[in-house]
């Protein structure tokens, strides 16, 4: 596909299923309870006109120290690649938004996020399902809500929420919030 059919479907697909603003509204409003936590995101991305469009940063209270982060060194944040990081009972909540899918090693993921939150920390992970390919190579996998809910069992979480956008059946993408 060349890429002017490529960018029109992908502009397609946020005016129809616009799955970064249901997160980001999710986000919100967990963030608005969060004061005076330790918080990483994983994947805070590259500045966009100046402004890191696609950190949640800006949705937590100033209170909070956020740790924004990425495997991309040219986006200007510490490198942190979730599959080796080793941080151990150090974070209250960790965001993995729209970074699981480009993860091969997703089990290492999860483990290490586990071991990396507090007690009773938070993980809020969000993840396309029906959504076109994007930042190929890298981008492996589609979770279903039921291979979620195992792989976050599985890895010692408890499954706090879990939403989609869209229809169940034909969901855009997820939202799901779980603890240690």
């Amino acid at each position: 596909m060349s890429n002017l059919p490529k960018k029109i479907a992908r502009g397609l697909v946020h005016v129809v299923a616009d799955p970064r603003k249901f997160y980001y509204r999710q986000v919100a409003t967990f963030a608005n309870s969060i004061h005076n936590k330790k918080i990483l995101e994983l994947g805070s991305g590259y500045a966009v006109r100046g402004k890191y469009y696609y950190s949640a940063k800006r949705l937590f209270p100033e209170d909070n120290e956020f740790i924004q982060s990425d495997i991309n060194k040219s986006f200007g944040h510490p490198i942190v690649d979730v599959t080796k990081m080793k941080y151990s009972n150090e974070f209250d909540v960790i965001l993995c938004l729209n970074v699981l899918e480009h993860v091969y090693d997703y089990q290492k993921a999860l483990k290490n996020m586990y071991k990396a939150l507090k007690k009773n920390g938070r993980v809020i992970i969000a993840v396309p399902f029906n959504y076109p390919l994007h930042d190929e190579p890298g981008d492996y996998w589609r979770f279903t809500e039921h291979a979620l809910k195992n792989l976050l069992k599985d890895n010692g979480f408890k499954l706090v929420s879990l939403k989609h956008k869209g229809k169940r059946e034909y969901p855009f993408g997820y939202y799901l919030e779980a603890k240690k």
